[in-house]
């Protein structure tokens, strides 16, 4: 995968972004080995800024030492219930302000829309069994609604959230049980904040996110 767009390309900064966008992609296993020489292959570049992005993602928790490098961390139990606390009340706070925006008159129809359209392709990934399209889906329409919230603090609280559990979302969404049921909450979600109802907004994500909590199997 080429290293985004944005920082200078070769720069650590680039080698970061390229590496957590495959985090957040679930591009990488839960306990899986990274090491300088083969990230540095794969990312065509030198690697003094694959170190020091690795010191980066060590520092955050998305890596742990390992013989010759690092490996992907995985979420305990009881990790992940500490996160998916956090989760629930950032994401119903990001569904009350995106729907406060939108009773403001501050979202444009097409930001609303574009809502729709994120949770009908998560649906469209879901009825194809596909569950990594059906994660990346999924963190794109979370992503947007983070975005509609409008508060970059708020989003950027929640970018270090949805990292840490990006790396088994994949193996969650494979049960089709709980992958059946995301499509009606995602709607419900997005229908609060169409409606310029703050509270229903919450409410929908915060119960969203406390059943994804209890659907949520770590791997270790």
């Amino acid at each position: 995968m080429a290293i985004p767009s944005g920082p200078q390309p070769g720069s650590a900064n680039a080698v970061y972004a390229a590496l957590r966008h495959r985090f957040s992609s679930g591009e990488y296993a839960p306990g899986q080995r990274l090491t300088e020489t083969a990230l540095a292959a794969d990312l065509g570049v030198s690697r003094t800024p694959v170190r020091e992005a690795i010191g980066r993602l060590l520092t955050e928790g998305l890596v742990v030492p390992a013989a010759r490098g690092v490996a992907v961390a995985a979420l305990t139990s009881k990790e992940a219930e500490h996160l998916f606390v956090l989760r629930a009340d950032l994401e119903a706070l990001a569904a009350e302000l995106a729907a406060t925006r939108q009773m403001l008159g501050q979202l444009a129809p097409a930001e609303v829309d574009a809502l729709d359209q994120a949770v009908d392709q998560v649906e469209v990934a879901v009825k194809a069994q596909d569950a990594r399209a059906s994660a990346q889906a999924n963190l794109a329409l979370h992503r947007a609604i983070g975005a509609a919230a409008g508060n970059p603090f708020l989003e950027d609280a929640l970018h270090r959230v949805w990292d840490r559990i990006a790396v088994t979302t994949v193996a969650n969404l494979d049960d089709p049980h709980w992958a059946g049921a995301i499509t009606d909450q995602h709607r419900a979600i997005v229908a609060g904040i169409r409606a310029g109802d703050p509270e229903t907004a919450r409410r929908a994500a915060k119960a969203h996110i406390e059943a994804a909590g209890r659907a949520y199997q770590p791997l270790v």
